[in-house]
Parts: C-alpha cells; structure tokens; sequence
C-alpha cells in the first residue's frame, strides 16, 4: 500500500508537469522521510552510493560528446551523400537513403534527437525538393530517427545494462541484428508504398561516386570500427571505448574534415591543385593514413614497429607504382581496365585466402564461419576497393588537365604536409574556439540533464529493492499461473505507456529493476528482455503526448506537432509489427552474443 502512494504521487507531480527527475527524487525522498527511519544525510548518502555503484555510466558523458562532435552538418552530409550512392536509383530512394542515412548516424551517435536533428535537416528538405510531400518525408525520418538508440553503441543499452548489471558488450551485439531488422522493414515498406504511388527515383551515379562517397564518409564511419573493434578485440571495456571515441570524433571534426574549430571551411588543398595534384594528394595521403593505422596496430598489439613501418613502406611503394601506372592508363582511355585488374590482385585473392582458412578451421562452429566470412568479405574488399576507385577518380583528373604524374606528387605531398602543418598550429587554439567550447558546452548540459534523471531514480531503485517489490510481484505472477508469453505482455504494455510520458533513460532505471527478477525465474534472457525494453522506448518517443523525436521532428521540418504526429502514424504501425517480432523471437536479440562471447552466465 505504501508502495503504491508512492507511484501515486510520482504520476501526480508528472500530472501537474513537475521535471520527470525533480518528481522522481522527491517523491522518494517522501517517502523514505515519512515512512521509514531513514535520515536526510542517508538519502545522500543513498544518492552516492547509487552512483558509485554503477560505474558503467561512466561511458554516457563520452559518447555524448562523441555524438555532439560527429553531429556537425559536414559529417551528416557526407554520410547522406553516400547513402544517395547506394539506394537513391531506387523508387522512394531519397527517403530510403534517409533511413539508411540514420541508421549509420545512429552507429555514430547512440541518441534518437541527435539522429533525428543532423539527418532529418537535410533529409527533409531535400526530399521536398525532388517532390515529396513534407508530411511523408517527416513521417519517414521521424520513425527512422528511434534507430539511434536501438543500433549500437546506445545510451540506452548502457543505462539498462548499468541497472541491471548485464553486460554492455552483450547488449551493443543484441542490437545489431534487431537494428538492421527494423532499418529493413522500414525501407521496404517505403519502398513498396513508394511503387503504388509513382514516387520519384534518382539515377544509378556509378561505382565511382559509391567509393568515393566512402572515402568522404570513411573518417566518421570508421568511429564505429574503433568501438566495436575496440570492444570485442579485448582493447578496452566500454567505457574507455566511450573516452576514445569522443577523442576521436574531436580530431575528425577539427583537423579532419575541419567542419569546426580554427580552421572550419580551409580545405587540404587549394582550389587550384585539385585537379592536378588529386591523385598525388591520394598517393600520399592513403600513405600516411596506413603509416598511422599500422604504428596504432602496433602500439595495441604485440607487432613490432620495424614490422609495422616496413608494412606502411610497401604498401606506399604499390600506390606510388599504381599512381604511375593509372596515370598513364587514363591518357589512354584504359583507367577503368587497369582499376579492376588492381581489385582483383589486391581484393579477391587475399580475400579468397582468407574465406579458405576460416572455413577450413576447426576451432569455430558453422555459424561462427558464416559470420566470419561475411565480416572478412566486407573487411578485405572494401579497403581496396575504396583505395583503388579514388586513384582511379585522381588518374582521370590528371588526365582531363593533361598533368604530369611526378608534379601531382609534388602537388599532392605540400597538400598533405602543409594541411598538417595547420593542424599542428591550430591545436593550441582548438580547444579554446567558440565553436568547440559550445559543443563542450552543450555535452555537459544534456550528461547532467540525464545524469540528475538517473541519479534520482536510481533513489526509487533502492526504495523498491528495500521493499522487495519485484519480488512480491513476481511471487504473485507466479502464483497466477502466468508464463513468460503473459508476462512479456504485460511488459511491453506497461512500457508502451509509460514511454509516452517519460524519458527513455528514466523509465528503464524505474521498470528494469521491476522485471529483471521475475524474467530471470521465468527463465527470459535478461539481453533478450533489454532489447524488448529499448524497442518500447524507439515507439515511445515517437507517440504523444511526450515524444521526443515528435517535437525534434516538429521543429526541423517546420510543421505543427499534431501534423507530425499523424504524418508518423503509418509507420509506427511497422515499429509495433517490429516489436512483437523482437519479443517473440528472441533468437534475433541473442544469437550473435552468443556466438560472439559464449553462452551468458545468470546469478540469481
């Protein structure tokens, strides 16, 4: 009966529009006051240990940052750009491009808003450009927008998995397959809706702009190699993957793309060497990246460095001869023969190496060979390929100039030592730019914004957990003969509403504790029940009358909030088809943790 006051008075100060995480703390502190013997200098003491106790949340501050530093227009752009490349000659193209475009973002972010906000800016626009309606670009990008909490790395997934002590590493996995799943079922369903309605399809722009749009991609994709990466190989936990990615995405932004910082809008090269010096500025750039890559192998693994610098010379001597010899093929008209004889020797035979000794291995299971062949496919072709079709691009420039290969070296190699010349006299001052002391800025407002959510449910964590509440409430399922099917129900009921009034982060603090015991008896994997619950939170945010990517949406494509509302009703229909899919098959959600990392060891 006390307990269920205090829920009573969390809804009544919701009701009368008191902030979730001011409604949730003093509530508690109440209770704890007026009910039980528990002093003021104890709640504090509760607050703190609540933290202290939960050290994965540690990683929430830098993947924000991360997010606000890969959230520049330029980044979203390029990202776009290649989503274009590769699904935009289809029907309903740019809107599937969008929702492709998030998906990748999300990998990027962990954040919904964030997605919705660098994606659905220029989506949006665009889309209405080519014909689209406001309402169905809107629609599309709002509902593709929750992948960036369902993809991972997820703040989500951290703050489950820091409240119900799983592991983080098992739920970025969990997520991988379910956020394809749900990023497919979107794109179909526009696909198909875009066939019945004669919707607009752009043209097929080549191999070519497919690669290309990679390498102007290829800096902030790479962010979620050296997470997952970094996380799986044993590099470092998640919460330094967290720090290394905000150091990462502060460096791509400044002295990469330069979207920021002292030196936002200076390009590598002047506008007069691009033509000419475009395949030296490859040569040794792609050089001097493969350099850095190796020495960073060698410093995380046993490789030695002579090992790794005479691996870096090799390589430099190939796209030096290849430079030559693509250089000369294109005054001839023969670029293209040449670029795909260098694919073959440079991308199948390794690969096809490679293919032979994972499925000629005993050590792995069939399932585990599949996966590995596919990541190897991925892993080995597209490298080359990349390297090889952006020569190829260069070589032609050359060509249409009638340049000189020895000069475009030259040309190429004062790019590449002047931009970091550059680098290394803006660093000092990059830090202190009005533009990264507003990223810094608002990074810190959203962590304490979230962390003061967290920190105060984390207080009713404890009030539950002092009264066994979940266990009473498990005690009773179970005496009523309810199965895991029930209960999941139940479940994804409780969750479904409560997401409509409540931050995603707060209302998995508050529920998670809830129902991890009674899924534990009912024999419900805990990543299996994690995924379900992040799921719920993708629909809640996009269902009034507390969605937040509605009022995100609202405000970036400049439409009333009800418009928006119903603009995305017709693809929430597909979400809740996605959800009782998740929920049902749980295979989805742990089959690749499993093979990944072993079967999971459950305490209870």
């Amino acid at each position: 009966m006390d307990v269920a006051l205090l829920f009573l008075a969390i809804i009544g100060l919701l009701m009368i529009g008191v902030p979730i995480a001011v409604s949730l703390g003093l509530a508690s502190t109440i209770y704890l006051l007026v009910l039980s013997d528990t002093s003021l200098a104890s709640i504090a003491q509760t607050m703190f240990q609540a933290m202290a106790a939960h050290y994965t949340l540690l990683a929430i501050p830098f993947f924000i940052l991360a997010s606000s530093f890969m959230s520049t227009g330029g980044v979203a752009k390029r990202i776009i750009r290649f989503s274009i490349a590769i699904v935009g000659h289809f029907h309903g193209g740019l809107a599937i491009a969008g929702v492709l475009a998030c998906m990748m973002f999300a990998a990027l972010s962990g954040s919904s808003p964030a997605t919705v906000v660098a994606i659905g800016g220029i989506v949006i626009t665009a889309m209405r450009q080519v014909g689209y309606s406001k309402d169905f670009a809107a629609g599309v990008i709002c509902n593709a927008g929750t992948l960036g909490i369902l993809i991972p790395p997820s703040i989500v997934m951290v703050v489950y998995a820091s409240a119900t002590d799983v592991s983080v590493g098992r739920m970025f996995l969990a997520g991988v397959f379910p956020g394809l799943l749900a990023g497919v079922m979107l794109m179909v369903a526009i696909y198909l809706t875009a066939r019945l309605r004669n919707m607009p399809k752009g043209e097929w722009l080549g191999w070519t702009e497919v690669f290309d749009s990679i390498l102007e991609a290829g800096w902030g994709l790479f962010l979620i190699i050296i997470i997952l990466v970094g996380i799986y190989g044993g590099i470092f936990t998640p919460t330094e993957a967290a720090a290394v990615a905000s150091v990462y995405a502060f460096l791509v932004a400044v002295f990469i793309y330069r979207d920021m910082g002292p030196l936002q809008g200076r390009g590598w090269m002047r506008e007069g060497e691009v033509q000419g010096g475009l395949l030296g500025f490859r040569v040794v750039g792609f050089s001097v990246v493969t350099l850095l890559l190796y020495g960073g192998i060698a410093a995380m693994t046993e490789l030695a460095y002579s090992t790794a610098i005479l691996a870096a010379i090799g390589f430099f001597a190939v796209a030096l001869i290849l430079g030559n010899v693509m250089a000369r093929a294109a005054m001839v008209g023969q670029v293209r023969l040449v670029s795909m004889i260098a694919f073959l020797l440079l991308g199948i035979l390794p690969w096809l190496y490679a293919l032979v000794m994972v499925w000629t291995g005993s050590e792995t299971g069939l399932s585990t060979q599949v996966l590995g062949s596919i990541i190897l496919t991925i892993v080995l072709l597209l490298p080359p390929a990349v390297f090889i079709f952006a020569m190829e691009k260069g070589a032609n420039a050359l060509a249409g100039v009638g340049g000189d290969y020895f000069e475009s070296l030259l040309t190429g190699s004062r790019a590449v030592l002047r931009g970091n010349f550059e680098n290394l006299l803006a660093a000092p001052m990059a830090l202190l730019d009005k533009n990264t002391r507003a990223t810094l800025f608002e990074a810190g407002k959203l962590t304490v914004t979230l962390m003061f959510i967290i920190a105060n449910a984390l207080i009713l964590k404890q009030v539950l957990t002092n009264e066994q509440v979940p266990q009473q409430i498990a005690g009773a399922m179970l005496n009523y003969g309810f199965g895991p099917v029930v209960f999941l129900i139940i479940v994804n009921v409780i969750l479904l509403i409560g997401g409509q009034f409540m931050e995603p982060s707060g209302l998995i603090v508050i529920v998670a504790p809830l129902v991890f015991p009674i899924a534990i008896d009912l024999g419900i994997d805990p990543i299996h029940l994690g995924i379900i619950m992040v799921v719920n939170m993708e629909i809640g945010m996009i269902t009034p009358p507390m969605g937040l990517n509605l009022f995100v949406t609202s405000g970036v494509a400049g439409m009333p909030m009800m418009r928006v509302v119903k603009a995305a009703l017709p693809w929430l229909g597909i979400l809740f088809i996605f959800l009782i899919i998740i929920t049902y098959v749980p295979g989805i959600s742990t089959w690749l943790p499993t093979e990944m990392m072993g079967p999971e060891t459950i305490i209870r």
